[in-house]
């Protein structure tokens, strides 16, 4: 998790190689930030002969090959009060900490959770050159599995009921906010602050600071449950054809 600041970016979003008539396979940022530059300032990597992306994982650093991993950028539309996060997580400069308000911090609670449920905007490069339907992460997510698996990312209707990927998802802002209350993310967010080298502040976030939050995905594994076994079996056959890639869906919150 990290907070950049919402300016332009020298370059370009990369785009996809090739051209694709007629359709839609770019989207537009809201928060004037080049995303995947910045994504891949911060986590590529070379080692052994690969590309790779160092990802950290429940405090554990991890690699992934880039060929292994899709990268998608969701922007929040709801705007999170920056008054209520600078009550929330309180500087204290002199013991080089940040203490939590928890009187506050039930309510950045409460905005981050309707957040999530808001409606997200996709930004740079999608997993389809059709128009996609705007929705949450998860309404995405099912699009991105129909995409990967039948070619079409509005085939998701037979399968966008699975419990098992909609708890998962459902939890995600619970997990978000237990991490908000660590201390090794505390001290993250003051070695932001204190590298701004502004002495005279007295808050911990500015205007127009976006945090960013990443959202790791393990493809699924694809299993059929038939009353026909001829059916079973010949899933068994071509269920390699179906590939669903590791991903990444990195969501962006902005504060004023």
């Amino acid at each position: 998790m990290n907070t950049n600041e919402g300016n332009e970016g020298n370059k370009g979003n990369k785009g996809n190689k090739g051209n694709i008539s007629n359709g839609v396979n770019k989207y537009g940022r809201i928060f004037k930030i080049n995303y995947n530059d910045e994504f891949e300032k911060f986590n590529s990597c070379s080692s052994g002969g690969g590309d790779y992306y160092n990802l950290n994982h429940n405090g554990n650093d991890i690699k992934l090959k880039k060929n292994e991993l899709n990268v998608y950028h969701l922007e929040c539309l709801e705007i999170l009060s920056l008054k209520n996060w600078n009550k929330c997580f309180r500087l204290d400069k002199a013991r080089k900490i940040i203490d939590i308000n928890y009187p506050y911090f039930g309510e950045i609670c409460c905005d981050l959770q309707k957040s999530f449920k808001g409606t997200l905007n996709f930004t740079g490069d999608s997993f389809t050159n059709q128009p996609l339907i705007p929705g949450d992460l998860e309404t995405y997510y099912f699009q991105y599995m129909a995409q990967q698996l039948f070619g079409s990312h509005v085939a998701f209707h037979g399968f966008q009921n699975l419990a098992e990927i909609k708890k998962k998802i459902s939890v995600i802002p619970k997990q978000i906010i237990k991490q908000f209350q660590e201390r090794k993310i505390l001290r993250e967010f003051y070695k932001i602050f204190d590298a701004r080298d502004k002495s005279f502040e007295t808050n911990l976030f500015e205007n127009g600071d976006v945090l960013e939050v990443s959202i790791f995905f393990k493809k699924p594994k694809l299993v059929i449950h038939s009353p026909s076994d001829s059916l079973a079996k010949n899933f068994e056959t071509i269920k390699n054809k179906f590939i669903i890639k590791d991903s990444l869906w990195k969501i962006y919150f902005i504060l004023l």
